[in-house]
C-alpha cells in the first residue's frame, strides 16, 4: 500500500504539472525595507490567493507574477509588522518598522498545522535558524543550545555524537528525549540534518501545545520543517560554506613527572622512580621521563568543513527546492576518528488545480564515521607519566612500540594499559545511509474554508558497524593472540500515514478552526551481528561465513529486534474572540501493540487573554502587548519498556538440590526450577502538566518576553523492583516524579543611528522531585561498576538520581582534634593498625550521635541544573554584523569519579590540582587531605569531596560578519567563526557538560572551532 501511494502522488504531480491551465497574470517587482533603508529578507504573498507569493533575495528585492485580478499584497517578516500593501502598478516597494519578537501575525509551525503567534495559547518556542546556523556543529540540537527557555542540551565532544536534549526537566527512569517530527515523520534526533535545511523549528513544551503527539509527547515535541520553494519565484542558488580547526578547549592538567614522582614518594611508592630513572634517566626528585598522556592522545589541530548548496524557486504551479550538503569533521583524537556525511534534499510541490495540489518531500543521508575508544581518555587520566607513550627498547612490543607501565613495576590490566596504544589499535567504523520520502496530496473546498490533506511519511535506514582488533602484543596484560572481528547490521524501516481534515472560519468577530485526523504508524527494528577470529587485518577479507571470502567460520551471532504499530485519532478546535478571547482544545485516542492497555487518551485545554486589545487599556502607553495564558493537558510517554509476556523457567545445577547425604552416601539429586521472567502488565506513563504564563511587549515594541511556570508530573513511573526474598525483579509502573519551574524570555531590539543592535536572553529554573517509589524506601544506581562504592539513590522528595555519601567538614589539622572528634576517637580505637591521623578528613556528625553511620549520609547534589540560562547580543552597521552568544548552567553537580577511583587503584596519576592541593601541616589547607591520605580507604568513602559544581558560563559563540555585492544580483557575505572558544568553570575536568547522570568517568574533551566561511546568492 505504502508504495502504490508514492506512485499514485507522482503521477499525480506529473500529470497536474502538463495539463495545469495557466491563468491570466501579470509581473510585479520591488523592494522591502526597514525605517532605515535596509534590504529585509520578507515573504510576498497575493492576499486571498493561497500558494501565489515569493521571498526577497538578500538585496530585499523580489519578483512575482500575480493574477490580474490581484488588488494587494501581504508582506511580512519575523521582527516586523506584517502589512498589507495596495498594488498600484508594477513597482512596488515596501518599508516595515521593527516589531520586537512579538509579530502576533506571524505564523508559527505547531502539531499537524500552523498557527498564528497571537492565537497561541501554549507556550510554543520558535528557534531562530539564522542565530542557530552561525554555529559550527555538525548536529541542529547543538546550534540552539543555550537559546530556547525550558530546553537542556548537553554537548559531548565525539564527532558524530548525539547530544542529550532534555524538555522541562526528566520525568522517566528509562526515556527522556523528546519527540522530533520532521516534515511529518517521526523521529530519535536529527542528527542527519544539516542546520543550512532548516526553514523553522518549533518547541511544543507543555501538554497543550504537545497532546496533539498523545502517547509519544511526554518529554516534549521538536518539530523541524525543511526549506521549500515558492509559487512564481525566481530561481536561487545559494551556496554556504566554511572550513574550520577544531582545537582541544579548558585542557585538563596533570601531575607531570617531577610531581608525581614527589607524590609516589609521599606514599611509600618510590620504587616506581626508581625503575624510571633507571631505565630512562634523571634522579629521583626530578625523572627524565615526563609524559604528557592528554598531549600524546590529542590533536591541536582537527579538520571541520561544511558545504551547502541550496537552489530555489517556483514558476505559476509548481515550486521547488533541492539542496545538497557535505560535512567532513575530524575529531581531535589523534587516532583514526571521524565523521562524515552528505545530505540530498528535494521538494516539489504542484497546485494541480486551484483547489488541489500535491507534493513530495525525499531526504537521503550518507554517513560514515570511526568512532574513538573513550577508555583511552579514561587510561590517561591512570597513566604514569614515568614511562613513554612509544619504547623502542621494548623488545616484544609488536607490531608498534608502545610503551608499557610493566617497566616500572605497575601491572597494566585495563586501568593502566597505555592509552595511546588503546587509542590505535582500534577500528570502530559505522557507515549507512537513511531515506525519508513523504508525499502528500491536499485539497480545499468551500471557498478554501474547508482542507482535507493525506501524508505518507516512511523511513528507512540501514547501518553496517566494523569492530575489527589486530594482532598485537605490548605486555602479557595489554595484548591480542587473535584478531577479531564484529560486523553488525543494523535496519530501521517505519511508516506513517496522516489524514487531515481542518475547517476554518470566521462570522463577524468570531474565528474558528476545527482540526480531524487519523494517523496509522508502524515501526520496525533487527539487527544481525556476527564474529569471528584470525580475521586478517586487509579489509578484503573481513567477511565471514561458508564461501566469504574472508574467514569461514563463525564464534559468534545474535540477532535482536522489535515491531510495534499504532493507530490514533485526535481532534482539535481553536476559537478566539476579536482576537481578545482564546481558547485551544485538544483530544487524542492512542492506540498501540507494546501493551496490553491497548488505548490511551490524551485531552488538553488552553485558555488566552490579551489585555492589551481591552478598552480599559487603550489610553495606557506602556504596552503594546500584554497577553495571559493557561493551560492543562495529559501527554504519554511509550519510551518504555513492553509487556513481558511471558515466564522464563530455568533449572540445573543452579536450580537443583541433593538430599539425603549421610555418612558415605551422597544422596539424590532432586532438580528444581526458577523462574527469571514474571508476567507484569505495564503501560504507558503519563505527564499531567500545568501551565500559566504572560507574553508582552512595550516601548513601542522594543522590549518583549515572556514568562512562565510549569508543574509536570509523570504518573505510571515504570521501573524494576526486587521481589522479596528472590534475587530477582519485576518491571511495571510503580512511581511518579514532578518537574517544576520558571522560564524567562527577553529582547530589546533598537537602532542607534546606523547601528542596530539585539540583545537577547532567557532563563529556566528546575525543581525536580520524586513523589512516588510505590513503596519501596529508595532505590540504589550509580556508574556501573562502581554504584555501590559511590552510589546515586532515588528516593521521595528528592530529586532523581542524586548523588549519596557523607558531608566533608574539612580536614583535621592535628592530633588533639582527631583526639576531641567522638567519630575519630571510636574509629581510631576499633582501627588501631590503619588509624585516623592529621591530613585525614572530617566527615559531618549529621545525627550528632557520635559515630559515623549510614544516618550520616545525605544529599549531596545530583546532575540537574536548577539553572540554565542564555544570553545573545547581535549588532550591525552598515555593511558590518557582529555576534556574541553565551550559556551556561548553574545548581548541578558532577561526580568525579576520576578522583575517586583511587580507592581502587593506588598507584594511578592525578589531575595537577590534586596533586599541588594536598595537606601538608597544620592550616595548609582545609579542603584536600594529605598526599598518605589520599589513597587511605577512611578519605575514600562516597563524599562531597568527590562531588563538584557542575555549574559553567560558556562563550558559545563569536561571529564578525561583512556583506557585499559580487556584482549587482549577487549579495556576498563573508563571516568569521570561534565556536565555545572560552568557558569559565571551577570544575576540575575537561568539560562540564558530563551526559548521563553524571559521573565523569573522563568524558571525550569538547573542542574550540575557529572558522572562516562565505555565503554567495546566485
Amino acid at each position: 500500500m505504502k508504495k502504490s501511494v508514492l506512485i499514485v502522488a507522482i503521477a499525480a504531480l506529473l500529470s497536474g504539472v502538463s495539463g495545469y491551465a495557466r491563468a491570466q497574470t501579470r509581473t510585479i517587482t520591488g523592494t522591502v525595507a526597514d525605517h532605515l533603508g535596509n534590504p529585509v529578507t520578507a515573504s510576498i504573498v497575493v492576499k486571498n490567493t493561497p500558494g501565489v507569493g515569493t521571498t526577497t533575495d538578500e538585496r530585499g528585492a523580489f519578483t512575482l507574477s500575480v493574477p490580474q485580478t490581484a488588488d494587494s499584497l501581504v508582506v511580512s517578516s519575523v521582527g516586523y509588522v506584517r502589512q498589507t500593501v495596495a498594488i498600484t502598478g508594477n513597482m512596488v516597494n515596501v518599508q516595515l518598522q521593527a516589531d520586537g519578537s512579538f509579530n502576533l501575525d506571524e505564523v508559527v509551525v505547531v502539531g499537524y498545522g500552523t498557527q498564528r503567534k497571537g492565537d497561541l495559547t501554549a507556550p510554543v518556542a520558535t528557534v531562530d535558524m539564522e542565530t542557530a546556523n552561525r554555529r559550527t556543529v555538525a548536529s541542529p540540537m547543538d546550534a540552539v543550545q543555550g537559546s530556547v527557555p525550558g530546553v537542556q542540551v548537553v554537548s559531548s565532544g565525539a564527532p558524530g555524537s548525539t547530544p542529550t536534549v532534555r524538555v522541562r526537566g526528566v520525568g522517566s527512569f528509562n526515556n527522556e528525549s523528546p519527540l522530533y517530527v520532521v516534515d511529518g515523520m517521526f523521529m530519535d534526533n536529527i542528527d542527519f540534518l544539516n542546520p543550512n535545511d532548516i526553514a523553522d523549528m518549533s518547541v511544543l513544551k507543555d501538554a497543550s501545545g504537545a497532546a496533539i503527539y498523545g502517547v509519544r509527547a511526554a518529554n516534549g515535541v521538536i518539530i523541524v520543517t525543511t526549506k521549500k520553494g515558492s509559487l512564481n519565484m525566481k530561481p536561487r542558488i545559494t551556496y554556504n560554506g566554511y572550513v574550520g580547526v577544531q582545537t582541544p578547549a579548558n585542557m585538563l592538567k596533570m601531575a607531570n613527572g617531577a610531581q608525581y614522582a614527589a607524590y609516589a614518594a609521599a606514599k611509600g611508592e618510590q620504587a616506581i622512580v626508581e625503575r624510571s630513572v633507571e631505565r630512562f634517566g634523571g634522579d629521583l626528585n626530578n625523572p627524565a621521563m615526563s609524559t604528557d598522556w592528554y598531549g600524546e592522545l590529542l590533536r591541536s589541530g582537527a579538520l571541520i568543513t561544511n558545504h551547502n548548496i541550496d537552489v530555489q524557486g517556483g514558476g505559476e504551479s509548481i515550486s521547488y527546492t533541492f539542496g545538497v550538503n557535505y560535512l567532513d569533521q575530524d575529531g581531535i583524537m589523534d587516532a583514526e576518528n571521524h565523521h562524515r556525511k552528505y545530505n540530498i534534499r528535494t521538494q516539489v510541490e504542484a497546485r494541480v488545480t486551484p483547489w488541489l495540489k500535491i507534493g513530495f518531500t525525499g531526504h537521503l543521508s550518507n554517513f560514515n564515521e570511526f568512532l574513538p575508544n573513550n577508555a583511552a581518555f579514561r587510561q590517561a587520566y591512570f597513566a604514569s607519566p614515568l614511562y613513554p607513550a612509544y619504547d623502542p627498547d621494548l623488545e616484544l612490543a609488536d607490531p608498534v612500540k608502545f610503551g608499557s607501565s610493566t617497566t616500572l613495576g605497575i601491572p597494566s590490566g585495563f586501568w593502566f594499559n597505555n592509552p595511546v596504544a588503546t587509542a590505535h589499535y582500534n577500528h570502530n567504523e559505522n557507515r549507512g545511509f537513511q531515506i525519508l520520502p513523504s508525499a502528500y496530496v491536499e485539497a480545499e473546498f468551500w471557498n478554501n474554508k474547508l482542507t482535507f490533506r493525506s501524508q505518507l511519511s516512511q523511513r528507512y535506514q540501514s547501518t553496517h558497524a566494523m569492530q575489527y582488533t589486530p594482532v598485537y602484543y605490548i605486555d602479557n596484560d595489554q595484548r591480542a593472540d587473535r584478531s577479531y572481528l564484529q560486523s553488525t547490521q543494523g535496519r530501521n524501516t517505519d511508516f506513517i500515514l496522516d489524514n487531515l481534515l481542518t475547517y476554518r472560519d470566521e462570522a463577524g468577530a468570531h474565528h474558528w478552526t476545527v482540526l480531524l485526523g487519523q494517523s496509522t504508524r508502524e515501526e520496525r527494528w533487527r539487527q544481525t551481528w556476527v564474529s569471528a577470529n584470525d580475521v586478517p587485518p586487509s579489509r578484503e577479507f573481513w567477511y565471514v561465513g561458508q564461501g566469504a571470502q574472508g574467514t569461514g567460520s563463525a564464534t559468534g551471532y545474535g540477532e535482536g529486534g522489535f515491531r510495534n504499530a499504532g493507530i490514533s485519532y485526535f481532534a482539535r478546535g481553536t476559537y478566539d474572540y476579536d482576537n481578545k478571547y482564546l481558547l485551544t482544545a485538544t483530544f487524542r485516542a492512542d492506540g498501540s501493540s507494546k501493551y496490553q492497555t491497548k488505548w490511551g487518551y490524551f485531552p488538553s485545554v488552553g485558555l488566552g487573554w490579551v489585555l492589551s486589545r481591552e478598552q480599559f487599556m487603550a489610553n495606557q502607553s506602556l504596552f503594546d502587548l500584554l497577553k495571559i495564558r493557561g493551560s492543562w493537558g495529559l501527554l504519554g510517554n511509550d519510551g518504555i519498556q513492553p509487556n513481558a509476556g511471558y515466564a522464563i523457567v530455568n533449572s540445573g545445577n543452579n536450580a537443583s538440590a541433593i538430599f539425603g547425604a549421610i555418612g558415605s552416601s551422597y544422596g539424590s539429586r532432586i532438580p528444581g526450577y526458577q523462574v527469571s521472567r514474571f508476567f507484569t502488565q505495564v503501560r504507558w506513563e503519563v505527564v499531567e502538566e500545568w501551565d500559566g504564563g504572560i507574553d508582552f511587549a512595550l516601548l513601542n515594541n522594543r522590549l518583549s518576553g515572556t514568562v512562565d511556570y510549569y508543574y509536570r508530573k509523570t504518573k505510571d513511573l515504570a521501573f524494576d523492583r526486587p521481589i522479596p526474598f528472590m534475587w530477582d525483579r519485576v518491571y511495571g509502573n510503580w512511581g511518579s516524579v514532578a518537574n517544576s519551574g520558571w522560564e524567562f524570555g527577553l529582547q530589546w531590539r533598537d537602532k542607534a543611528g546606523q547601528l542596530g543592535y539585539t540583545i537577547g536572553a532567557n532563563a529556566t529554573t528546575l525543581k525536580n522531585r520524586v513523589t512516588d517509589l510505590g513503596g519501596l524506601a529508595n532505590i540504589m544506581n550509580g556508574f556501573p561498576e562502581w554504584a555501590a562504592e559511590f552510589p546515586a539513590r532515588i528516593e521521595e522528595n528528592h530529586p532523581i538520581n542524586y548523588y549519596y555519601g557523607y558531608e566533608v567538614a574539612g580536614v583535621y589539622q592535628n592530633q588533639a582534634e582527631i583526639d576531641a572528634d567522638p567519630i575519630a576517637r571510636q574509629y581510631n580505637e576499633l582501627n588501631p593498625g590503619a588509624p585516623i591521623v592529621p591530613g585525614y578528613l572530617k566527615f559531618k556528625d549529621q545525627n550528632g550521635n557520635g559515630e559515623l553511620d549510614e544516618d550520616d549520609r545525605v544529599n549531596l547534589g545530583n546532575y540537574l541544573p536548577s539553572l540554565t540560562y542564555g544570553l545573545n547580543i547581535s549588532l550591525d552597521y552598515k555593511r558590518f554584523d557582529f555576534s556574541v552568544a553565551v550559556q551556561g548552567v548553574a545548581g548541578n553537580k558532577i561526580h568525579n569519579l576520576n578522583r575517586a577511583m583511587r580507592r581502587r587503584y593506588s598507584q594511578m596519576n592525578a589531575d595537577e590540582a590534586f596533586v599541588t592541593g594536598f595537606w601538608t601541616g597544620e592550616g595548609s589547607t582545609n579542603e584536600y587531605p594529605s598526599a598518605q591520605g589520599s589513597v587511605a580507604s577512611w578519605n575514600l568513602q562516597a563524599s562531597s569531596f568527590f562531588v563538584e559544581s557542575g555549574a559553567y558560563l560558556r562563550i558559545q559563540n563569536i561571529q564578525l560578519g561583512y556583506s557585499f555585492n559580487l556584482r549587482e544580483s549577487i549579495p556576498v557575505r563573508v563571516f568569521a567563526t570561534a565556536d565555545r572558544p572560552f568557558i569559565f568553570t571551577r570544575y576540575n575536568g575537561f568539560t562540564p557538560e558530563v551526559t548521563g547522570i553524571g559521573y565523569d568517568a573522563n568524558v571525550y574533551p569538547v573542542s574550540a572551532t575557529y572558522s572562516m566561511g562565505v555565503r554567495v546568492t546566485f
